[in-house]
């Protein structure tokens, strides 16, 4: 039930946590809001319809309050609210609630499939998000800009991230697809949100770590004799 609106990037230290923070915020109301509106009205008697269709309406209209607030939709926010009205209006249209879950899963896969594209093309969706992360860094976005066009392995860090995020996330919407059609809606309502979170966890946790080789090697390619140790 819940939709991937984290924004991947690398974190680059302490002055990154509050971008972190505020990334993984939507994930958690995405999460919370659908859920609670499902439960709720399912105890209150009302139809997993109905009850799915209120919490992705509820989410819906949360992501357009943003929207307004910041005077500007950026391109994530147009994939979410068109995710919604896709799952509202095939829903509606087709009278099957587990449309609603497979809206969640065909953004999630859009969002995976833009992360693999963009590795394949050397421009990784990890950087443009690092680059917007560090918007109010110069110094901090000169450098890493710096890193990324002049450090090879700095690029092929960034591109297998970005792969890695794409097929993670393309097979969790497979996953969750298949999912929808084999297990009953009141299990796939809070099973759905489980896939997401596992698989976000995952792959942040190998980013992470990657990060951190990443970092070692390039420390260790600047350390005296290490250019003609490895010559």
């Amino acid at each position: 039930m819940a939709d991937h609106t984290t924004t991947v990037n690398a974190p680059q230290g302490a002055e990154t946590r509050p971008n972190l923070l505020r990334m993984l915020a939507p994930t958690l109301r995405d999460i919370a809001v659908p859920l609670a509106a499902y439960y709720g009205l399912h105890w209150a008697g009302y139809s997993d319809f109905a009850a799915l269709l209120a919490g992705g309406l509820v989410s819906g209209v949360m992501v357009l309050v943003e929207v307004v607030r910041a005077r500007r939709i950026d391109a994530m926010s147009a994939l979410i609210l068109a995710g919604f009205a896709f799952g509202i209006v095939s829903s509606l249209i087709s009278g099957d609630a587990r449309m609603m879950i497979v809206r969640d899963s065909l953004t999630t896969a859009v969002i995976g499939l833009a992360f693999a594209v963009s590795a394949l093309f050397g421009k990784p969706l990890t950087y443009v998000a690092a680059r917007k992360a560090f918007s109010g860094n110069p110094r901090k976005l000169a450098e890493m800009e710096y890193k990324f066009n002049n450090i090879p392995m700095v690029r092929r860090t960034h591109n297998r991230i970005a792969a890695m995020w794409g097929v993670g996330m393309i097979g969790e919407s497979v996953v969750r697809v298949v999912l929808a059609y084999q297990l009953p809606i009141h299990t796939m309502a809070w099973l759905s949100s489980v896939l997401m979170i596992g698989t976000t966890a995952t792959l942040m946790l190998i980013t992470v770590r990657t990060i951190k080789w990443a970092r070692r090697s390039e420390a260790a390619a600047t350390q005296p004799g290490y250019a003609s140790v490895h010559e």
